[in-house]
């Protein structure tokens, strides 16, 4: 009777077959993860469009957080839950470091004595009300996925202001932008002027070693009038 003899695999063959394999396991882990990173660092900018757009959506449809005997402007009648003797006209958005906004609801006084029958445009109608910052549920967005915004061009932390304010006079949305610093919150009347109403704002977004590829950017059109002034920009003309 012959015996047969069944070829197997040498210890070599062994140890190559499973380098070769380790090596693709590898390669698609890490395809995965970059892939991933990408998908993240997309939907960072997305929410920073989107939590910009709502801005306008939150002045359009204002919403009073009052939970009662909120003064405004030194005046000291106390008013029920849900009201106040301030006007909600808008948004306040700023960033000092590019790594959060800060984003606060805007308020103005119109007393009896207040009279628009001479007032010819929005700026002076918005300064004829004395806006400041509500001092009710301000809220900061963290950029997500640990990005950040900086200025374009370079990887330079980025600073800017923005007031988005309803006319009490039009009733026109007015966007008025610093695109270099973060005002503070007693000076916000200073950015309504003619010059910040024509001013934009790029926010490139860092991914901060998520991924190696070029910025994306949110950009703020000047004299904004909605959401459809908040874009975003790819890679690809981003200039960042």
């Amino acid at each position: 009777m012959k015996a047969s003899n069944t070829a197997g695999f040498t210890i070599i063959e062994t140890m190559l077959f499973l380098g070769i394999t380790g090596l693709l396991v590898m390669g698609i882990l890490v395809g995965a993860g970059t892939s991933i990173n990408i998908q993240r660092y997309h939907d960072s900018v997305a929410s920073l469009q989107s939590t910009l757009q709502q801005q306008y959506s939150e002045v359009a449809n204002v919403s009073n957080e009052s939970t009662g005997g909120l003064e405004c402007y030194g005046n000291s009648q106390t008013t029920p839950v849900g009201q106040s003797d301030c006007v909600i006209v808008g948004r306040y958005i700023s960033t000092a470091n590019g790594s959060s906004l800060s984003i606060k609801s805007v308020v103005g006084y119109i007393s009896s004595a207040t009279s628009f029958s001479s007032i010819q445009n929005d700026i002076d109608a918005i300064n004829a009300i004395n806006i400041q910052v509500s001092p009710v549920n301000g809220q900061t967005y963290d950029i997500e996925w640990g990005s950040s915004l900086v200025r374009p061009g370079g990887s330079n932390p980025l600073a800017f202001s923005m007031l988005v304010l309803r006319s009490p006079v039009s009733g026109v949305v007015r966007t008025f932008i610093d695109p270099n610093a973060a005002i503070a919150d007693s000076n916000i009347s200073t950015l309504v002027n003619q010059t910040a109403l024509t001013q934009s704002v790029k926010a490139c977004v860092n991914s901060n070693g998520l991924f190696t590829g070029g910025k994306s950017a949110v950009f703020i059109s000047p004299s904004s009038t909605s959401a459809s002034g908040v874009e975003m920009q790819g890679e690809a003309v981003s200039g960042c």
